[in-house]
């Protein structure tokens, strides 16, 4: 078994709390992203946009 394996089993998070936290991060790195770039999104902007990209409402 491989490092990381063995790690994510020892970690023994959910797969819907690792989806959460991934999505999360996502919002928080693009929204700070964009920022960087001088746009004025918010986190809560950037996770609706995410939201109609990805198909969920």
């Amino acid at each position: 078994m491989t490092k990381s394996k063995t790690l994510k089993k020892n970690l023994s998070i959910s797969p819907e709390r690792l989806a959460e936290l991934r999505r999360a991060t996502l919002i928080a790195s693009t929204g700070a992203s964009t920022r960087l770039e001088g746009s004025r999104l918010s986190d809560k902007e950037v996770e609706k946009v995410a939201s109609i990209v990805s198909g969920q409402k």
